[in-house]
């Protein structure tokens, strides 16, 4: 079945790069396999083309990221963007990039041109990813079936199993009949059972997994929760509720063991895969990342019934949380962790129909949820947050939390990923906060603070090194109010 699934996985390249596209129904009898036809179609359809799409996907993603974090014009970011969604590395189908974002609350769509230079340099960038990424090599995949190759059948005269599996072989004519008895779990969770069955290979055998389809839930969100992840806890929510409080205490105490003892094996020369205290301690800790990551989330939709989720950019996870773990534990939380997260606000998407939205966090811990200026000494502490111009004052993961709702509320868009981009929005809020009425009387000190601000003065500057007295004539024009507003933030771009 593997050695077919490269076969197959070669042929789809071939497609990609001749017609731009995987197909899952492409004819493939041409493909030599002792399997039978029903087998190849099932494997191409089922197993091949869906590790392909995702591994698409993943190229998908780092190309977004290489043009946000470049310096290319702002014109070019959005056809190499659009290109991207559209996934036209390598085929011309657009003439026109269509570009829509939500500016001031309505949605506004631009139409660009295509030059011949952007359609090179998108494929110079696939090409690039490609080549430096390891494509997926089907060498551990498991087996899973259809009607065509297996039949979940309920027993007709048996009372001691629950159901028989009927699976095709080589020779025809001589199926296997595989008895299964029931999980109380799987049959309490509901829904309607598929035809569908996965093979996989286990400890002393092979594990068959039935798939059942779950029918959405009657839901009806009524509002927006942001969740911040958390430095000594899991999440927090704009509500200003912590969640997870004991997590990383947990995880870290578990790191400790894993640490000391894979330290211990190495010098009496033993691998950490032969060891049964070794695989105990992992598989304690992926159950606890598990269980943990899947209540916490149950309990925050059930506390406020949420129409959409906003979340920070799940790198942000990887980045700031997993990376403060060693090895051994990295892989237990990127594996477990960071999936259990993503499955989990899947599954709210398809049982309830509550909305996840991926929000940059850039700079959101160290911006002000009220009167939205940034500044790396806001954030005194892990926990501890304190606005120098406003003086407001609360936990620092919630404020990040609250930042991240008005992002979204406000339309962030794609081209806010960037540090850079993300920074100067953040920016211009604050300038703007400050040329209404409400904090008039913040302008004196924000004066002060801004001229020495390295954010602004980054931000602000005709130049790369600005001199602070044309930042403070600038500043100072600005804050008593002339009409430059429109025109000094034009020039700031």
């Amino acid at each position: 079945m593997r050695k077919t699934a490269r076969k197959i996985a070669s042929y789809q390249w071939f497609l990609l790069f001749k017609e731009g596209s995987f197909k899952r129904k492409a004819n493939i009898k041409h493909i030599e396999s002792p399997l039978s036809e029903r087998y190849k179609y099932t494997i191409q359809y089922h197993v091949v083309v869906p590790v392909l799409e995702s591994f698409l996907s993943n190229v998908q993603n780092r190309f977004e990221e290489i043009v946000l974090h470049s310096s290319l014009p702002e014109k070019t970011k959005k056809v190499l963007l659009y290109l991207c969604s559209k996934r036209e590395f390598l085929h011309r189908r657009s003439e026109k990039a269509v570009w829509v974002e939500l500016k001031d609350k309505e949605l506004v769509k631009e139409e660009l041109e295509i030059t011949e230079e952007e359609r090179r340099l998108a494929k110079k960038i696939f090409k690039h990813i490609l080549k430096r990424w390891k494509k997926p090599r089907f060498k551990n995949i498991q087996l899973i079936l259809d009607s065509k190759c297996a039949l979940v059948e309920e027993p007709k005269k048996a009372d001691t199993f629950d159901l028989w599996i009927r699976v095709s072989t080589l020779e025809k004519g001589k199926p296997v009949y595989v008895p299964v008895s029931l999980h109380e779990y799987f049959e309490k969770r509901g829904g309607c059972l598929t035809q569908m069955v996965q093979i996989t290979e286990a400890e002393g055998g092979i594990k068959l997994r039935l798939v059942k389809e779950i029918p959405r839930k009657e839901y009806r969100g009524r509002d927006i929760v942001a969740l911040d992840f958390g430095v000594d806890i899991l999440f927090a929510t704009d509500r200003g509720d912590l969640f997870g409080r004991g997590f990383h205490e947990k995880v870290k105490e578990y790191a400790e063991k894993i640490d000391r003892l894979e330290r211990n094996l190495k010098r009496q020369g033993i691998k950490p895969s032969e060891s049964k205290r070794y695989k105990r301690y992992q598989k304690r800790l992926s159950s606890y990342v598990k269980n943990e990551v899947r209540r916490v989330l149950n309990r925050v939709v059930k506390l406020y019934m949420p129409e959409v989720i906003v979340v920070e950019n799940l790198r942000g996870f990887l980045k700031g949380v997993i990376n403060r773990y060693p090895k051994s534990v990295k892989r237990i939380l990127m594996r477990f962790g960071l999936g259990e997260i993503r499955k989990k606000l899947k599954e709210f998407e398809e049982e309830y129909g509550i909305r996840v939205v991926e929000v940059s966090p850039a700079y959101s811990s160290q911006s002000c949820s009220g009167c939205e200026y940034v500044d790396k000494e806001n954030r005194r502490t892990r926990d501890k947050f304190e606005c120098k111009v406003c003086g407001r004052k609360l936990h620092a993961d919630v404020n990040g939390s609250r930042n991240l709702r008005e992002r979204f509320l406000e339309g962030w868009d794609r081209l806010h990923r960037g540090k850079e981009r993300a920074l100067r929005g953040q920016a211009e809020k604050f300038l703007r906060n400050l040329s209404s009425e409400r904090y008039r009387c913040l302008r004196s000190k924000a004066r002060g603070l801004l001229a020495r601000n390295p954010y602004f003065l980054r931000v602000l500057g005709d130049s790369p090194e600005p001199t602070l007295r044309d930042t403070l004539l600038t500043l100072h024009l600005y804050l008593l109010g002339f009409p430059l507003v429109g025109l000094f933030l034009q020039l700031s771009l």
